[in-house]
């Protein structure tokens, strides 16, 4: 820029005493070069920077280099992020220990927003410590020394109340898990263990640093269990990509799968009114609300005067309160899982014909909430109906369980057993919801033409499963043991059988039939890496541990 350009820009931003001070005679009325994003956020030195055509220092041409990446839209974005990245950097230091809302100066948020969003976690993580440091906080975290992170603040106030981030930092995190979010289709191609660190913290630091009462008119504990819909799928995904790019896998791995652990441990007692000298927060019983969770027991639960079983009764009141329902996933996450099922199970194409057909038509009509009629797999003893079941939860990113049914001769796992009773117990089904969060698990009714009343005055469960698959009776279900009625209507149901033979009609009009053949030998690969991949999960190891060799399985 010639030095005429340069005083005519200048001299727009000075008073015109000050303008008469700085450039004397050379003083004229101009307008600023017009320069991309608004004039790179406002900033005039920036902006005089990227116009400038002559030599200048080593470090200031690297910043208008990133200037020329970040403006050019077409390329690569990658580029453009690590150009965005290094230009909030830079305001950061720049301005370290100043106002940063200086006039004519970009704000270090304004480059890590847009690093975000252009798809980078780094820069949603930057973006929420860019904010923190506006209210002089910041994370602390160690992962070797302790699982979870902690909120400290940065001034000498003297203040000794616990620190709480602001609304739009844990919004910040929130967002910076869901950029993450775009990459798992793509297997994190690209990521540095740098980048997943960061997607693993706004994840963890959303989940257990939580703004204070007075600071939010929003109810954060069911907030942040409804988003385990997600978040959860996607932290397990983390978890197992990225040990990948550690010095020791194993052990980092075990070790994030133990901050999970703690993560919902606090959610827990933070649930259920606990505390610690992390945070204080008072849990209130929130509304009844729509949305990503619902409430399933929406009345009071009976009291008791038996001390164990008061308690025990005090487990359920998580259920008065919102409890998350998984969501549904997007059409491509579920055209990925309809090839994972083809390929891993080739020989019940009928069966994932029925299942698929029925999640992508939902999809389709704009159903965000994971849902799918009750199916009835029909086929011989050990073709893997139950494992298809299981799997298909798996991939869907919702708890499942197995309710063997085969010689059951009363209802008292369906419908709970009444108090005063040894065994006494809810039903099976508000049980998983309690154990897992989740409002809308899977439950695999394993061998349902086996269940039966044979004699005696316990109740047929093949009776108790037609209000659990009716979506009217099942909204007001009715556990003898809570003595109190629960909104079991989102539950998922894949029920299996030898045959129909069995199935008395009034079931059977509540299930949708589908044959499950025998696997043939063509299948033997299939079936033997379907079996390592169970070994695998089961064993905490990452996909690919185990492998078969002409001796048998080794790792």
């Amino acid at each position: 820029m010639e030095r005429n350009e340069f005083t005519d820009a200048l001299s727009d931003f000075l008073g015109d005493e000050a303008r008469e001070d700085v450039l004397g005679d050379e003083a004229r009325s101009g307008e600023v070069p017009k320069a991309p994003l608004n004039n790179f956020f406002g900033d005039d030195f920036l902006t005089l920077l990227y116009f400038h055509k002559g030599p200048c220092a080593h470090g200031l041409e690297r910043h208008r280099k990133s200037l020329e990446t970040v403006a050019h839209l077409k390329a690569p974005r990658h580029r453009r992020i690590e150009a965005a990245l290094a230009l909030g950097r830079f305001m950061a230091s720049r301005h370290a220990g100043s106002d940063f809302r200086a006039r004519g100066t970009s704000h270090p948020t304004d480059w890590f927003l847009l690093a975000r969003q252009l798809g980078s976690v780094v820069g949603g993580l930057a973006y929420a410590d860019a904010l923190l440091a506006e209210n002089e906080q910041e994370v602390q975290f160690c992962l070797d020394r302790d699982p979870l992170p902690r909120l400290v603040r940065n001034s000498k106030s003297g203040d000794d109340d616990v620190p709480h981030p602001s609304e739009e930092v844990c919004q910040a995190w929130y967002l910076g898990a869901r950029t993450a979010l775009r990459h798992v289709q793509r297997g994190f191609t690209g990521w540095d263990a740098h980048t997943f660190d960061c997607a693993l913290a706004c994840i963890v630091n959303y989940l257990t640093l939580l703004p204070g009462q007075r600071l939010t008119q929003t109810l954060p504990l069911p907030q942040r269990r409804a988003a385990l819909a997600w978040l959860k799928p996607l932290w397990n995904r983390l978890i197992t990509a990225a040990p990948k790019h550690g010095p020791d896998p194993q052990a980092y791995r075990v070790a994030l799968i133990e901050q999970q652990l703690a993560v919902f441990m606090r959610l827990d007692d933070l649930e259920n009114g606990g505390s610690d000298c992390r945070q204080t927060l008072e849990v209130v019983d929130p509304p009844v609300v729509g949305g990503d969770w619902i409430v399933v027991i929406r009345s009071k639960i009976p009291d008791t005067s038996d001390r164990p079983e008061m308690e025990y009764l005090k487990r359920y009141e998580v259920l008065r309160r919102p409890v998350a329902l998984t969501a549904l996933p997007d059409l491509t996450a579920l055209g990925e899982i309809r090839r994972k099922l083809e390929a891993e199970f080739p020989w019940a194409s009928d069966a994932i014909e029925a299942v698929m057909s029925d999640l992508l038509a939902r999809r389709r009509h704009g159903v965000v909430r994971l849902g799918l009629s009750p199916v009835l797999l029909v086929g011989l003893p050990g073709t893997g109906k139950t494992r298809f079941a299981q799997r298909l939860s798996d991939l869907l990113g919702t708890p499942n369980t197995v309710v063997n049914l085969a010689g059951m001769s009363d209802v008292k796992l369906l419908k709970g057993v009444t108090r005063g009773w040894a065994s006494n117990r809810p039903s099976r089904m508000v049980e998983f919801i309690q154990q897992t969060r989740v409002a809308n698990p899977l439950f695999v009714l394993d061998e349902i033409d086996k269940a039966g009343r044979v004699y005696g005055n316990g109740g047929d469960p093949q009776e108790a499963l037609l209000d659990l698959l009716e979506p009217g009776n099942a909204r007001r279900y009715q556990d003898i043991y809570l003595m109190t009625e629960c909104d079991l209507s989102h539950c998922l149901y894949v029920a299996t059988s030898n045959s129909l033979a069995r199935v008395p009609e009034p079931l059977l009009s509540r299930l949708r039939p589908v044959l499950f053949p025998a696997p043939g030998p063509e299948h033997t690969e299939v079936i033997v890496q379907g079996v390592l991949g169970d070994m695998e999960r089961a064993w905490g190891l990452p996909a690919g541990a185990l492998e078969v060799s002409s001796d048998g399985w080794s790792a």
